[in-house]
């Protein structure tokens, strides 16, 4: 698992096995003058110059073919890769990929990528960084159920009678869709919310770009350098970050409005996204502890993340100590959502 070619590796391991003499390797200098060795050179270049392919048998027999892993060698991650390839070979989930919604979502998100970074990813690519690490779970669910175009909206409620209605933005009076809500919707909170995110940014001395849908859905992938062409982690992860929980953010906001029948004001919606980043620091911070092992974070990406972006660049120095419990209560924010806190701490209310 993980192994590159090991389809041709796997074939080629039991054609040795099956045969009745013993096989042995002996490592040869290259480029030494050996016979053996300049034919093998020649025949590998032979192919590489190939414009198609030989047809070769892969086949193994049954009695090579070897399934399952050793339980002593095994851990629950290479299991569930194992058991995730199996399922992207069944017929159904193949089937499910290539779905007219799915499919345009993709192409969406390649065009939208190619904007925004200059690269035209995989779809191989896309799919992994819809499950990127810097993506809490609730996040990943809500982007992979966008790119399959999963939720309840829209043209879904079309086909179903005495409920075409609810196909309709009530606030615009427009076919509702996952586009719609995240950029193009009137109500109060959707415009709001992203200039919060990109007065955030902005803190960082970079520009801002303005959003399509798949520079969203492909917000996993982004891939920020400076004018000599090196890659700045931190800047990517914060931009993963900003607009993934942002994006969400006004999906969970549409659906208290729509299904909960809630009126919030926009002071309340600032409020909660300043709330949504404030944890999320806190939480980063509280991973660089040393207790948390495989899942703990290094102090300097936190700090590449967030240094630029905070109000107090002290505090989160401080915070990030080796017990991982945030001694502090105070907002990081108060410069970006000024209109929303009173007197007191608006991170108080965390504990």
């Amino acid at each position: 698992m993980g192994v590159a070619n090991h389809y041709e590796i796997q074939a080629t391991v039991a054609k040795l096995r099956g045969r009745k003499g013993c096989t042995t390797f002996k490592w040869v200098k290259g480029h030494a003058g050996n016979q053996g060795n300049e034919k093998a050179d020649r025949l590998a270049n032979e192919g590489r110059q190939k414009t198609q392919p030989d047809e070769i048998d892969l086949s193994i027999e049954r009695t090579f073919k070897l399934t399952g892993a050793k339980l002593k060698t095994i851990t629950q991650s290479l299991a569930q890769k194992f058991i995730r390839r199996r399922k992207m070979q069944s017929q159904t989930y193949q089937k499910a990929i290539r779905r007219r919604d799915t499919q345009t979502a993709i192409e969406q998100t390649k065009a939208g990528v190619k904007e925004v970074w200059g690269l035209t990813p995989t779809d191989e690519a896309i799919w992994k960084s819809l499950r990127h690490k810097d993506f809490d779970h609730k996040t990943r669910i809500f982007l992979w159920m966008a790119m399959h175009n999963g939720y309840k909206i829209g043209k879904y409620w079309e086909k179903i009678t005495d409920y075409q209605d609810r196909a309709l933005c009530t606030h615009c009076n427009t076919t509702e869709s996952m586009e719609h809500i995240l950029l193009a919707c009137q109500a109060p909170g959707q415009r709001e919310l992203w200039d919060l995110t990109k007065q955030l940014w902005e803190r960082t001395g970079q520009t801002w770009v303005d959003l399509s849908m798949g520079a969203i859905l492909g917000c996993g992938l982004a891939d920020i350098r400076n004018e000599k062409g090196e890659r700045l982690s931190g800047k990517s992860r914060l931009w993963r970050i900003l607009v993934s929980e942002t994006a969400y953010l006004i999906w969970k906001l549409r659906c208290e409005r729509v299904i909960g029948a809630k009126d919030i004001e926009v002071t309340q919606m600032k409020c909660k996204w300043q709330w949504t980043f404030d944890y999320r620091i806190r939480t980063d911070c509280m991973l660089t502890s040393k207790k948390f092992d495989t899942k703990q974070i290094p102090w300097k990406i936190v700090q590449s993340t967030w240094g630029k972006v905070v109000v107090r660049r002290e505090e989160l120095s401080e915070a990030c100590g080796d017990t991982g419990v945030l001694s502090h209560t105070n907002t990081y924010f108060n410069g970006v959502v000024h209109n929303c806190i009173s007197s007191g701490s608006f991170g108080s209310t965390l504990g």
